[in-house]
């Protein structure tokens, strides 16, 4: 794994390499206000077609002001909340034809709960849709997908919380940025699935925890797993002030390292 050097030569996000104590700290750094979008990229890997694909997959991360009413972003309203916006952009090359997934989480900035998560599959073949929705101050998460395999279509439910809040496994990467690195406590949550393929999707959620298992040099190294011990995914966050993503492996084949990161205008399309 590249160091943790990277964060500070590109001198946007440097700071104490220790983790602060302070729950939320990260939250609240002044950086999130300045303008920009964090833009991080990662060297990725995924499994299409039975074989791993390599790709370069983007990670976008801000805060935004949302209406209440439509959970989409503020303009006019004044019956706002804060939230954080997540996309991911990953485009993967196949011998066939590139598979494209755009992943959006919104987490209410107040408790990071889940507020939106939209997420399309592009490829040949057509366009599969999955979204979930919950207004601030409900325990309900409504649930709607579509796929266009053959019989699948549409799909809609609506789920409650089982033992800890509802966290979507897609805004993970987001959603552990806040975990107390300083009490180092199991985690319990109420895990929905990913809705990351052009297939339908399992959407209800299940039981499983977070666990605190190490430290390494740039990072602490945190366990999601099933009740019954099974390992789902290792994430690895950076001991720097805003905890950023730098590595994960998933049971499914799925890989992320970090390569660069930086604060860019959203808008700005960079010539290379």
């Amino acid at each position: 794994m590249k160091p943790i050097g990277i964060l500070v030569m590109i001198g946007l996000l440097c700071a104490c390499t220790a983790a602060d104590s302070t729950t939320n700290a990260w939250s609240n750094d002044p950086v999130w206000h300045d303008g920009l979008v964090e833009r991080a990229t990662y060297s990725a890997s995924r499994d299409i077609y039975g074989r791993p694909r390599s790709y370069e997959a983007i990670f976008l991360t801000n805060k935004e002001q949302h209406d209440r009413k439509t959970l989409t972003k503020a303009e006019k309203s004044t019956d706002t909340f804060e939230v954080w916006k997540f996309n991911q952009v990953e485009v993967i090359p196949t011998p066939n034809y590139d598979y494209k997934f755009l992943t959006t989480s919104h987490l209410a900035v107040r408790d990071l709960l889940l507020t939106r998560l939209d997420c399309s599959s592009q490829e040949f073949c057509g366009t599969s849709f999955k979204q979930y929705q919950r207004r601030p101050g409900q325990r309900d998460i409504s649930y709607w997908g579509f796929s266009y395999m053959p019989e699948a279509g549409r799909v809609e439910t609506k789920y409650s919380e089982g033992d800890g809040p509802i966290v979507a496994g897609d805004s993970l990467p987001l959603f552990l940025r806040d975990y107390d690195f300083a009490a180092r406590r199991a985690m319990p949550i109420s895990l929905l699935p990913s809705q990351k393929s052009n297939r339908p999707t399992g959407s209800e959620p299940v039981n499983a925890v977070i666990h605190f298992v190490g430290e390494e040099a740039d990072s602490y190294r945190l366990e999601l797993r099933t009740n019954n011990g099974t390992v789902l995914g290792t994430y690895w966050m950076a001991k720097d002030r805003l905890h950023i993503m730098l590595r994960y492996e998933g049971f499914d084949g799925q890989r992320y390292e970090l390569k660069s990161i930086e604060r860019v205008n959203y808008w700005t399309i960079r010539e290379k």
